[in-house]
């Protein structure tokens, strides 16, 4: 493998930035914006999440303005018109970035996925859709995603080389060079180089391609040797299981559906890397394996749309259901096209795929619209079964549900809480639940949660307002177990706080803002590590965690002891809850007035003081 010289990299940077100008700007802004994100770990979640915002759009941006950038080198269009086009994918970038909020919404890290996929598929056939330069539409994929082999192995060597060369100066000179160093070079490597690598390699002359005739030998071989092979097994054993569950008349599982889509994979992906020698003479075996591959699949796709639909006329539509509906169809489609077509164009296999991707992530039409409602429509059957629907509204249970009714319900009140928030129940709910949600984000009357953490707490309030309101009663039998996290442990006398042997005195939230301050003319920075029971303390060049595990452990036994009341709080002595450390010039006292954690163990808010003594 030779590796490019400094040289031949400089060089591609500069045909590279002239070419694909837009595609470089999204690839530097999603680089420094993971940069910052590695470097306000756990310090500035705002921040953070809006980092990370920027990290998704303009991966989303890159993979987008490329597919123009492509289109346009294909077609003759005025300098005007390309600017418009490049000013609109600038402008859906934008508004991506107001729609997408993965911190906020769970159901936009799924449509980010979608989008993604939707926009590389759009990449492997933006030059050449409508042209019917199918040799050249296939030679051009194949030289990208070599392209992209190569550059990840690349990448990967030079991560590894510089890696070691910065671990051996820590070993070597003493250095301090921590995790996020490694962190932030791998961005740069992958951000910058494997992107500048990768367009660099892109095609200049695309229709050139399609006097292209050559083959690589090895991906015959794989296809030969690998994939057919596979495909081959996964048709046997899943015809033998169809004639299996004929014959018994029973209900396919759900895990038939995965067996059948890796099928799917494996035929589609087999005849689209051997389309260029199909019809070769020696090669006549491989047109009748891809005649022979759509029959074997059309029992399998009827075999496919009666899995799912079973299960959705019993359970309703989720987001899983809703995709393998949608890609039982687009088989059927692909195989319909491919036995009765003689184009035989594989074009339409990504151009199709593209379409019913975008056409799934946003939309009264796409799968979280769709699953919403259906699973809202779920639970109004349940609750009119037991007479507590009036009109469109449900309202608290006026019998008690058998037991698998029960666990429906609370089933489907986690998944709409999870999935699409307390917000997605306005249609049916009498209280307006923005009103409610709310009043949930007060801890009391002065604070008010924004920390991840808190958001999962708000989450499990969410769901027990509604259990309160609508009369629903989880417990371990019905499989619906909620930790609420209201283990409360307040310190004796925690408004009388003992000052002598300080010379600061700092309030510290652990559910709310991180604590900084300058002491010394050096930084003091104090955070609670994401999900974790752990705090990271840094003072100047020097960082220290206070495990909080073994402290919660033991106030979990006393709690157990007491067997106290609901809403009423341990009380320990100051001694307990207070953590010692020790700097270069700084010693340091963090005094615990109330900490707050669930049943899990998993501390979920916490006051104290941090008491400050400087050394001389």
């Amino acid at each position: 493998m030779k590796f490019p010289s400094l040289q031949t990299f400089l060089n591609s940077i500069r045909s590279v930035l002239y070419r694909f100008p837009l595609e470089m700007g999204f690839a530097l802004l999603g680089t420094v914006a993971a940069t910052v994100f590695i470097e306000i770990s756990d310090l500035n979640l705002a921040a953070e999440s809006l980092a990370m915002r920027l990290i998704l759009l303009a991966n989303l941006g890159l993979v987008l303005s490329l597919s123009l950038s492509l289109f346009l080198e294909n077609n003759s269009y005025s300098v005007l018109k390309k600017n418009l086009f490049r000013a609109l994918v600038i402008i859906i970038v934008v508004a991506l970035f107001f729609l997408i909020d993965p911190l906020k919404r769970e159901t936009d890290y799924f449509r980010f996925i979608l989008l993604a996929l939707a926009f590389h598929l759009l990449v492997s056939f933006a030059a050449y859709f409508g042209k019917g330069h199918i040799n050249a539409f296939w030679q051009f994929n194949k030289t990208i995603f070599l392209r992209f082999l190569i550059g990840g192995l690349y990448s990967a060597a030079l991560f590894l080389g510089l890696a070691a060369a910065i671990g051996s100066m820590n070993f070597l000179f003493n250095f301090k060079f921590e995790w996020d160093t490694f962190a932030i070079l791998w961005v740069w490597i992958a951000g910058i180089f494997q992107t500048v690598f990768f367009l660099s390699g892109v095609p200049a002359n695309l229709n050139e391609l399609e006097e292209y005739k050559t083959y690589p030998g090895g991906l015959k071989i794989f296809t030969q040797f690998v994939l057919i092979p596979l495909a081959t097994v996964y048709a046997i054993i899943l015809l033998a299981y169809e004639a299996k569950i004929l014959i018994e008349w029973e209900l396919p599982k759900g895990l038939v559906s995965n067996l059948i889509l890796g099928y799917a994979v494996f035929g589609i992906l087999s005849l689209l890397l051997i389309y260029p020698v199909r019809n070769q003479e020696e090669n006549k075996w491989l047109n009748t394996f891809s005649r022979s591959f759509y029959y074997v699949l059309i029992p399998l796709i009827l075999l496919l749309i009666w899995a799912v639909m079973a299960r959705v006329i019993d359970y309703g539509i989720t987001e899983e259901r809703y995709f393998l509906i949608i890609l039982a169809a687009w088989l059927s489609f692909i195989n319909a096209y491919f036995l009765l077509s003689k184009k035989q164009n594989i074009m339409i296999i990504p151009f199709s795929l593209c379409l019913v991707t975008i056409f799934s992530a946003y939309g009264p039409q796409g799968a979280f619209s769709i699953s919403r409602r259906s699973q809202i429509n779920e639970l109004k059957q349940l609750f009119e079964k037991y007479a507590s629907l009036e009109g469109d509204k449900i309202s608290a249970l006026k019998h008690k549900p058998a037991k698998d009714d029960m666990s429906r319900m609370i089933n489907i009140v986690d998944y709409l809480v999870n999935m699409h928030g307390l917000e997605s129940f306005s249609p049916i709910l009498k209280r307006d639940p923005g009103l409610v949600e709310d009043s949930l984000f007060s801890v009391n009357a002065k604070k008010k949660y924004d920390s991840r953490t808190s958001k999962w707490e708000i989450k499990s309030r969410q769901k027990l307002w509604l259990y309160t309101y609508l009369n629903l009663q989880p417990d371990e039998t019905n499989g619906s177990k909620l930790n609420l996290g209201m283990n409360l442990v307040e310190a004796f006398n925690m408004d009388l706080l003992p000052l002598n042997g300080a010379d600061y005195m700092l309030p510290l939230s652990i559910s709310t803002d991180t604590l900084s301050n300058i002491i010394n003319a050096r930084k003091l920075l104090i955070s609670r590590l994401v999900n974790q029971n752990k705090l990271k303390v840094i003072y100047g060049s020097e960082e220290k965690f206070i495990i909080l595990d073994t402290l919660i452990n033991q106030l979990d036994v006393e709690l157990k002891k007491q067997k106290l009341a609901d809403k009423q709080a341990l009380q320990v002595s100051r001694q307990l809850l207070s953590q010692n450390l020790e700097f270069d010039g700084l010693s340091l006292q963090i005094l615990f007035n109330r900490i707050n954690f669930n049943d899990n163990k998993d501390l979920l808010s916490a006051d104290a003081y941090v008491l400050i003594k400087l050394k001389n």
